[in-house]
């Protein structure tokens, strides 16, 4: 039990339910799946379209597949509403994520439809990635066990994506100077403290 006034108890637990939800956008772009599955509960629910069920299961599944189907990925929040009911909170935070499809026939297929290869194929085929933008808002629900918040239920809406052939520069102009790169694992900068 908290000793803590009600406000000021409020004001902690906003900022823990936003770590929560910062640290799973950093578990996805670093292919953390140990940090994944610390950002909800072990009985928790996930529904991404593309899995719903087990949280953990989901937490293994989304890491084997960003590692498998995108070269890169960044997923930020912003707007996060909360609303806290005790030791339950629900949430919506607005999502914005980049992801970057190899140039793979069979992927990029997969990814954006027969219409998409019909009209980009040739590009494709000559090695260039493709780029998969999303909006949209991850909905959850949160409880609070023995003081730590974590994920029970996460819904995910899809409000508008973008798709296009890849201009990613890297070898010329300013961008050839930036020679510290993200790295989807531990070895990322982020953990080198």
């Amino acid at each position: 039990m908290s000793t803590l006034p009600a406000e000021l108890q409020e004001l902690v637990d906003r900022q823990k339910i936003y770590h929560v939800l910062t640290s799973y956008c950093r578990a996805l772009d670093r292919c953390d799946v140990d940090l994944m599955k610390a950002v909800y509960w072990e009985d928790g629910y996930d529904d991404h379209g593309v899995f719903a069920g087990n949280a953990q299961a989901f937490a293994e599944f989304i890491i084997k597949g960003i590692q498998e189907w995108f070269e890169v990925t960044q997923h930020t929040i912003s707007n996060v509403h909360m609303e806290l009911e005790g030791d339950v909170a629900y949430t919506e935070a607005y999502l914005f994520a980049y992801h970057k499809v190899a140039a793979n026939r069979h992927k990029v297929g997969d990814w954006f439809g027969e219409n998409y290869l019909q009209k980009f194929g040739e590009l494709v085929d000559g090695g260039n990635s493709q780029d998969f933008f999303y909006g949209g808002r991850y909905f959850d629900r949160l409880e609070k066990r023995q003081g730590i918040w974590r994920i029970a239920k996460r819904t995910v809406i899809m409000d508008w994506n973008l798709n296009q052939p890849s201009s990613e520069i890297r070898d010329q102009g300013l961008f050839r100077t930036l020679q510290i790169t993200g790295t989807r694992n531990r070895h990322d900068p982020i953990y080198q403290r």
